[in-house]
């Protein structure tokens, strides 16, 4: 991943390229919907667009059911996209702090899983024949390969910003742990 980002860099282009990277590198077509799609996730909560402040107060499974639970359908579709965008976004930026609070990262993942499930199965009902790749059905299918692509993306945005001893022992540290490599590159 060439540089971070600067005054003169778009947001969308750099997260493009940064997945783009991370996808070559775990052998990920990065012209997958899905890969493209998580582009667009790390540009959102870049801008601040992607913050769910309910799904961060809220316990997932509450969340989930209440959103399995709406009757009208764009309200429950805009919830379970936004539960799997924020699962996916947790599961690849901060596996390591949902392991350290004693939640099971498979059981995290699960919950993103169902939701982007639940949402494609949703947009496959109403769009009968509609051709075109199922992203949803794709995200849900490859949910843990594509947060692995974002721990990359994390491991790769850590390794650029490290600038001082403490930093790079926290690198050393991490890569130690995951055996990322990303980090071994660094």
């Amino acid at each position: 991943m060439e540089g971070f980002i600067t005054g003169n860099v778009d947001v969308d282009s750099f997260f493009e390229g940064a997945v783009r990277d991370a996808a070559v590198g775990r052998g990920y077509d990065p012209n997958a919907p899905s890969a493209l799609y998580l582009s667009g996730i790390l540009a959102g909560y870049a801008k601040a667009q992607g913050i769910s402040r309910e799904a961060i107060e809220r316990p997932l499974t509450i969340v989930l059911s209440e959103a399995l639970a709406q009757t009208a359908s764009a309200e429950r579709f805009s919830r379970l996209r936004g539960l799997g965008d924020h699962v996916l976004y947790v599961s690849g930026f901060f596996a390591e702090h949902i392991e350290s609070r004693g939640v099971a990262p498979t059981f995290v993942r699960s919950v993103g899983k169902t939701a982007y499930d639940a949402a494609g199965a949703m947009l496959r009902r109403f769009g009968g024949e509609a051709r075109g790749p199922d992203v949803f059905d794709e995200l849900a299918t490859n949910f843990d390969e594509l947060a692995a692509v974002l721990t990359d993306v994390a491991d790769a945005l850590r390794a650029g910003s490290a600038r001082d001893p403490r930093s790079v022992l926290e690198l050393y540290e991490r890569w130690a742990r995951r055996g990322s490599s990303a980090l071994a590159e660094a």
